[in-house]
């Protein structure tokens, strides 16, 4: 007797090769996909203004990356000892104006680079719920603890999540430099929960639809369901960490596993197991770093690594 509703997917019509770039904006799994590619060979640019969750913040971010549309004074904020932006999380911080204008006008300019030569943009959405900053009415990636009564909180309409992702897609296009640019939409399992379950329910929907109808306006762009595999096939939580919130590591392992079968070719996925087992071999701690083993493991570890910057270069 099956137990599971698996989702099969196909082969997607276009296969990624080892040497493609990838920009990732969004959500957490941004992240998590994001980091899975770089361990396994591929070059990313990951979520240059952090992680964030809402269509609009993250079509802002694309919008100014694509565009160069550099930060200024009046964009940062001063909050418990740091200088911010409510237009980044909150890693992006520095105790003095100037340090934090550098680091995220730096990072800009360094992601629009990549994103002008990425074979692949792949969006990441959380939710359709957003903030607004009472003293400027803009609507903010990330709160930073600010107190709750200097924002308002509100849902976007259908129409404000597809055009605002239509526009910023549309901008990536006309930058990009590569033959055959490709974007990947996908939404994020995690719950938001403070929401409240029917509130994040309400949210999810919208993203569906907005996302739905985003893919049928333009062959380029397509959808993976991240989503899915972890509320309908996974279905679990033991797929879970402590918090039931959030997919574990085996639930994103299996996410990995869907995606990588998804978009590598046979070589491509090949040459992408090799990077693991490289990544592992590097992370290997020695017990005796002048026992012969060890040295014996330094030795394969460097003839693996000269082999991948040899397929590279090939």
């Amino acid at each position: 007797m099956n137990f599971r509703t698996e989702i099969k997917l196909g082969k997607s019509l276009k296969l990624w090769d080892i040497e493609d770039r990838i920009s990732l904006i969004g959500s957490c799994f941004s992240e998590n996909i994001g980091n899975k590619l770089s361990i396994n060979g591929f070059l990313c640019d990951i979520n240059p203004f952090g992680i964030l969750y809402n269509p609009i913040s993250i079509a802002q971010c694309l919008d100014r990356v694509s565009n160069l549309k550099f930060l200024e004074k009046e964009d940062l904020l001063f909050s418990n000892g740091y200088y911010k932006s409510y237009y980044h999380h909150g890693d992006f911080r520095a105790k003095t104006m100037e340090e934090c204008l550098e680091m995220i006008n730096k990072r800009i300019e360094i992601s629009n680079s990549f994103l002008q030569n990425s074979n692949y943009l792949i969006l990441t959405l959380g939710s359709a719920w957003i903030y607004k900053y009472k003293g400027t009415n803009n609507i903010v990636g990330n709160c930073h603890k600010i107190p709750g009564k200097e924002f308002e909180k509100s849902i976007l309409s259908l129409e404000e999540i597809i055009s605002s992702l239509k526009d910023s897609i549309n901008q990536f296009f006309k930058i990009n430099r590569t033959e055959n640019p490709r974007v990947i939409l996908t939404i994020s399992p995690i719950r938001h929960w403070k929401d409240g379950f029917r509130e994040n329910q309400i949210s999810k929907s919208l993203l569906h639809i907005g996302v739905d109808e985003i893919i049928k306006s333009d062959n380029r762009i397509e959808y993976f369901p991240s989503y899915e595999l972890v509320m309908d096939d996974l279905r679990d939580y033991r797929f879970y960490k402590e918090d039931m919130l959030h997919p574990n590591s085996i639930a994103i392992d299996y996410i990995w596993e869907k995606f990588s079968n998804t978009y590598f070719s046979d070589k491509t996925l090949n040459i992408a197991m090799q990077y693991t087992k490289l990544n592992k071999m590097e992370s290997h701690l020695a017990f005796n770093p002048d026992s012969p083993e060890y040295k014996n493991h330094l030795r394969k570890t460097e003839e693996l690594r000269k082999e991948l910057s040899q397929i590279r270069l090939s």
